[in-house]
């Protein structure tokens, strides 16, 4: 496993730049958080496979309004490029109208609800749910025209395997332009003063590192243990990314078979299951059958009464939250965690990439007498500078373990864009054409970093350049696929995304790791979860019980 000393790669060059400001809660992705799958089963062909698309008839056909969610330096980023496109078409009018993330699902669902009258075209439509069936732009009836922003297709410009298209049908409405990988961070000064020399590989080992770390007096994990963290924040990542490691060998069981709806000849008609390569279920390789993963958790197939979920959780309670405050941990938040990591306070963290640069920002303005703020807008006080390290997520060994630890290492942006009339939804597709190729992203970028835009990966851009700092920083993130192949964490958590089956996953999980019952009675109380909420989360997928005696056929809910 790499180990990576972030600081010396990063300092000179960010002193040198000093146009980045210190960064507050946004992470760059558009005022978005980690972006994941749904946290339930998803099923990415529902979206605008049944209804036509919406005739809109509204006045301003030349005029596009981005609507997507805001965050520092977005603004000046989307300026920059409707700037840079209407020099090309001045016959256009690019609204940029941001949003913030308050509220913005509840403004979504109602923008897709009036999609016949709405003037808002391209938004983060992963926020929309099902309101946006039937009213958004496929992206595969153009992905393969010529593009007049650069030398081949639309699809040549960006990593097209890395998106999200419905097995079968091709149906892709959501394009993310963006990478973010979730990964450990730690003090290497800390590191350096308790005699650690290497980090660790394996769950054992981090449970070694955190007993030298402790012994020394620091806090080793700084770790946000509230509702939040275990429903959407790191906790919940803990979950999915140590769940995959016991479900790899589940895609036999709901990938699509000969004769499904969803089977494609020549990518599933290929595949062979490889559990020591860590791409080897993505998505362009093998397609998977909604219906049969709900079949195969309906009849036990699926389930989390397994050797593997109870090594995970085992694991879990050998170190949370004795090596993360103890009690503490369950009344600390996102922006207490970093806090307690920025003081030198503890010792390792859990995070995303774009915490990297940030780190990197926020130490140039404390060298500039300027204050550091937590993910919630607070001023950090008493931060000491430190040098950083990086490693990627130690895999647990023992029962049911089937292959090495993956991470939530994702496309993000989720840019989708209300379908109107033809000639509009071409303006807009035209335009977004523009802003996926490497000169208009360029544009983006130089305008949004210079105002604080904190990149959180890669761009999934061909031609892309950052600038040297920021580059050398990704480039140094070792790649271990991701865990979030729809299905292989559904029931890592609560279940379909039903609020009251992610509550009831955090009660249960607190009364664990606070001692309160056992792992076996944890183990029962989570399959309860995802029993008692099956039905719900099926029909909230269009399924019924129907469907689930008929795996092959395409699901009609009656």
């Amino acid at each position: 496993m790499r180990r990576t000393r972030w600081m010396a790669i990063l300092m000179t060059a960010v002193l040198a730049a000093g146009s980045l400001a210190g960064c507050g809660k946004n992470d760059g992705s558009d005022g978005q958080n980690v972006p994941e799958a749904d946290p339930g089963v998803t099923d990415s062909g529902t979206a605008g496979t049944e209804a036509a698309p919406a005739q809109n008839t509204a006045p301003e056909d030349n005029t596009i309004t981005v609507s997507v969610q805001t965050g520092e330096g977005s603004q000046a980023g989307w300026e920059a490029v409707a700037a840079a496109y209407q020099d090309l078409h001045p016959e256009v009018e690019i609204v940029i109208d941001l949003k913030p993330g308050d509220g913005y699902d509840e403004w979504l669902t109602n923008v897709f609800q009036t999609a016949d009258s709405t003037t808002v075209d391209i938004v983060n439509i992963n926020m929309a749910a099902e309101a946006a069936v039937g009213k958004s732009i496929n992206y595969g009836d153009y992905i393969d025209n010529d593009s007049p922003y650069s030398d081949g297709t639309w699809r040549e410009q960006f990593a097209y395997d890395n998106q999200k298209v419905a097995p079968g049908t091709g149906e892709f409405n959501e394009l993310s332009l963006d990478s973010v990988q979730v990964l450990w961070l730690y003090n290497q000064d800390i590191f350096d003063e308790v005699g650690i020399t290497e980090v660790p590989e394996t769950w054992d080992e981090l449970i070694a590192v955190c007993e030298k770390i402790d012994a020394a007096g620091y806090q080793p994990i700084a770790m946000p243990g509230d509702y939040d963290s275990f429903f959407s924040g790191t906790m919940g990542w803990l979950a999915q990314i140590y769940a995959d490691q016991t479900t790899r060998s589940m895609v036999e069981v709901y990938r699509a078979q000969e004769g499904d709806y969803c089977y494609d000849p020549d990518i599933d008609g290929t595949f062979v299951f490889d559990p020591t390569d860590p791409f080897n279920d993505n998505p362009t390789k093998v397609n998977r059958n909604l219906v049969r993963c709900y079949a195969a958790i309906h009849d036990g197939t699926y389930s989390v009464k397994t050797d593997g979920m109870k090594t995970v959780w085992s694991n879990f309670g050998k170190v949370f939250p004795q090596y993360a405050g103890n009690d503490v941990m369950f009344g600390t938040n996102e922006g207490g965690a970093m806090s307690l990591f920025y003081q030198g306070k503890a010792a390792m963290i859990v995070t995303g990439g774009w915490s990297i640069i940030r780190f990197a920002n926020d130490m140039e303005a404390l060298a500039q007498g300027g204050e550091i703020k937590d993910a919630d807008g607070e001023v950090i006080e008493g931060v000491t500078g430190f040098e950083l390290g990086s490693f990627n997520m130690p895999s647990m060994e023992g029962e049911g373990i089937e292959a090495p630890a993956r991470t939530i290492e994702v496309a993000t942006g989720f840019l989708g864009c209300v379908s109107k009339s033809q000639e509009h939804d071409d303006l807009v597709v035209d335009f977004l054409m523009y802003y996926s190729s490497a000169d208009g992203m360029s544009v983006f970028l130089e305008a949004a970093l210079a105002d604080g835009y904190v990149p959180q990966g890669s761009s999934l851009i061909y031609g892309v350049e950052y600038p040297e700092y920021i580059a050398n920083a990704f480039d140094n993130l070792d790649l271990v696929g991701n865990c979030q192949k729809e299905y292989c964490q559904t029931l890592s958590r609560g279940f379909a995304g039903i609020p009251e089956s992610y509550r009831s996953f955090y009660n249960y999980c607190y009364d664990y790791l606070s001692g309160s019952i056992d792992v076996d009675q944890w183990i029962e109380l989570h399959q309860k979860n995802i029993d008692d909420n099956f039905e719900e989360g099926m029909k909230s997928k269009g399924l019924s019980y129907s469907d689930l005696e008929n795996p092959a056929n395409e699901p009609t809910g009656e």
